[in-house]
């Protein structure tokens, strides 16, 4: 495994939220479109931060901090898989608009998670905790649109 391959995981993470939030706000009105709406756009941004993450990773050995095959690149993987994406799929087709908001406040305990241990790997870190505060923030706004 390399760490291009979590940094896949990544891209994947953000691609299957924009695609959820994105559906969400198609399915509501009001301030709960307005807040799956600006997810959405923060999620397709947060691609975007990635992709030049990837970039700067291929271009410059320099920017990667230590990385070797280790257990926590097998547990974030995993992590991903097991915890992260079922918890997307479900909030894409929730029976309540209550179960979607709480799956996606898992997603985004789950996403800040899997940042934050992937940031480890980095010499700049700067990018990936803009991305962190950001999910923080989504955290909070969906705590905050609870019914």
């Amino acid at each position: 495994m390399e760490l291009k391959d979590l940094l896949n995981v990544a891209l994947r993470i953000e691609s299957d939220g924009y695609t959820t939030y994105s559906r969400l706000a198609d399915e509501n009105e009001g301030k709960l479109k307005e807040l799956f709406t600006h997810l959405a756009t923060q999620e397709r941004g947060h691609q975007e931060k990635f992709k030049k993450i990837f970039e700067t990773v291929e271009t410059d050995e320099n920017s990667v901090a230590s990385w070797a095959e280790d257990d926590n690149a097998g547990y974030l993987m995993t992590f991903a898989e097991m915890s992260i994406f079922p918890k997307l799929s479900a909030a894409s087709n929730p029976e309540t608009l209550n179960d979607a908001i709480d799956l996606a406040v898992e997603v985004e305990k789950d996403s800040i998670i899997f940042y934050n241990d992937l940031k480890v790997y980095f010499t700049d870190k700067k990018i990936i905790d803009e991305v962190i505060a950001e999910e923080k923030k989504h955290l909070l706004d969906l705590l905050k649109s609870r019914k």
